[in-house]
């Protein structure tokens, strides 16, 4: 079975993104409340970066020519891949990996919300339904996804290039 190229960009790029989340993270030792900043914007880039290398790779393959819907689904199957890729380390990185950190952010996120007069109630309730790693998993999937789906869209109407030798049979 052949795997096919955003595949392949895709898991090159989720690799990347996790070497690069896990180093930043490090690097600000852990427990710093501006880690996720980082890891938006390494996201980003290389969704930004990967659909548009995969949607350019797919134009070559096809002699310089890609229609719209194949530009898409490029970049589409790269958004996926990544975005899986990303969830599970998430997941994995505050699960297993640094479980401590959610403790840290949660005792952070109280004392903010106390000390702007929110009553107990409404804060444990927002740290119940934010600072879960199932949620994180879910919430970097989608948001990942929905990204990818929407740059995807651009970058296809950007990149398309109809065969002008080829016609339909309709």
């Amino acid at each position: 079975m052949r795997i096919i190229l955003p595949i392949k960009l895709a898991l090159a790029a989720g690799i990347i993104n996790c070497i690069a989340w896990f180093g930043v993270a490090k690097s600000l030792g852990y427990y710093s409340l501006n880690i996720g900043q980082y890891r938006y914007f390494i996201t980003l880039f290389l969704l930004v970066l990967g659909v548009l290398i995969s949607i350019y790779y797919e134009r070559k393959k096809q002699s310089g020519f890609i229609e719209y819907k194949e530009a898409v689904k490029s970049g589409v199957i790269f958004s996926l891949v990544l975005a899986i890729i990303i969830s599970v380390f998430n997941y994995v990185y505050y699960k297993f990996i640094r479980s401590d950190v959610i403790d840290f952010f949660v005792s952070e996120e109280k004392k903010a919300w106390l000390a702007n007069n929110r009553t107990l109630e409404e804060t444990n309730k927002y740290i119940i339904e934010y600072y879960i790693p199932s949620y994180g998993f879910f919430h970097i999937l989608m948001t990942t996804l929905f990204l990818g789906i929407i740059i995807s869209l651009v970058s296809g109407a950007l990149f398309r290039k109809k065969n002008p030798h080829s016609f339909s049979t309709n």
